[in-house]
Parts: C-alpha cells; sequence; structure tokens
C-alpha cells in the first residue's frame, strides 16, 4: 500500500512538469560596473556637469527552446535562449554633443546612457524538480548596442552573457522566475561595458 501511495504521488509530480518551451517577459534593476562620466557623447566631457549614473532598470523579454535531454543527466535538458535585453542607467540634463560641437548652442538637455543586448545563449535547465526548475547560462553571446556611442562614434560591440536563475510554476502554462545576468563587452569600439542584472519574469510555457 506504501509503495502505491508512493507511485501514485510521483505520478501526480511528473503531471506537475513545465511544459519544453517558453516566451518570456523580464523586468530588472541593473548597474554599470564603471559609470560613462566625462565621455564626449554623454556630456561633452563634463562641460556642464556629468552623466555619470551607473544604476539603472530594464526590460526584456526572450525565448526558450529546448535542443535535448541531458547525456547525463536525462532529467535536465539543455535549451537554446534567445533573449532581447534594454536598460537605461544615467539620464541627466546635459550639455549635447552635437549641438555643442555644431554651434547651436550650449543649454542643457536630457541624454540617456543605455545599452541593447541581444543574446543567444546555451542554457542548461533542471527539469526533474517538479515545480521548481533552476537554470544556468554558463556562456552566451551578446551583441550590443551602446548609446550615446563612444568617443571613438562606434556603437556597436559583442561580449559574454551568463546568467543563473529559478523559476515556479503556477499553472503549466505559466511561471514566474527570477534571475541575475552579467554581460561584459569586448570593448572593440574603445568602450568596455560590463553590466549586471537582477530580474523578474513572467513565463508563458508551452
Amino acid at each position: 500500500m506504501k509503495k502505491l501511495s508512493t507511485l501514485a504521488f510521483l505520478a501526480l509530480f511528473a503531471t506537475n512538469a513545465f511544459a519544453d518551451g517558453q516566451v518570456f517577459y523580464r523586468y530588472g534593476w541593473s548597474s554599470l560596473s564603471m559609470d560613462r562620466g566625462g565621455q564626449t557623447f554623454t556630456d561633452v566631457l563634463g562641460t556642464n556637469g556629468k552623466n555619470d549614473g551607473k544604476s539603472g532598470k530594464g526590460i526584456g523579454a526572450g525565448l526558450d527552446l529546448k535542443l535535448m535531454n541531458c547525456p547525463l543527466f536525462p532529467s535536465n535538458s539543455l535549451v537554446g535562449e534567445i533573449f532581447v535585453d534594454y536598460n537605461r542607467f544615467s539620464h541627466k540634463k546635459v550639455v549635447n554633443a552635437i549641438s555643442h560641437v555644431a554651434g547651436l548652442g550650449s543649454a542643457p538637455t536630457e541624454v540617456s546612457v543605455s545599452e541593447l543586448a541581444v543574446v543567444i545563449a546555451p542554457k542548461y535547465r533542471f527539469d526533474g524538480l517538479g515545480k521548481f526548475r533552476p537554470w544556468i547560462i554558463p556562456a552566451g553571446l551578446a551583441f550590443m548596442v551602446n548609446s550615446p556611442p563612444s568617443n571613438t562614434t562606434n556603437y556597436l560591440d559583442v561580449g559574454y552573457h551568463l546568467g543563473a536563475g529559478a523559476e515556479y510554476m503556477i499553472i503549466k502554462e505559466l511561471s514566474i522566475g527570477v534571475d541575475y545576468r552579467y554581460t561584459i563587452g569586448s570593448g572593440d569600439p574603445q568602450l568596455k561595458v560590463k553590466y549586471s542584472s537582477l530580474g523578474a519574469n513572467l513565463g508563458i510555457n508551452f
């Protein structure tokens, strides 16, 4: 009888498993490792105040598609993630570089320091824990857009992305989760952007 009860419980537990794929929407709090104050396009070298804030907020969305079961641990899986993330950090009233250089006046205007990243990454997911599902991203490729551009007027970069998180299934089609992510630019545009982000997400499972 006890064995049957255990099997019944395990069967019920298995029916609560997540679906394989997911579309998710994320809101987060982010922080630059080093501010961008004193640069040409952020505040004209600090001519009239520095645009040097490091903390910000971000929104993002992503798609997870299961690639395969883990060969060593079949209850876990390898997932492909495509993630689009936008973060705005400093947002201050400073001298606008273009207006200043073009001689159109030096009146302060609002300038935002932001980062857009499109990430393609493998995600290792622990699928055998019922309604609770942790995951890690050991190494992902990030295509980054820096705004404003660097002092060399370049704004495109590539970088390294890693993360870890967990989610909980409310119903089979819907889950909530938290994660921590870190992105490091290569520095190709003579600007090496590094930022971290702590976020909460809502997932639609399919």
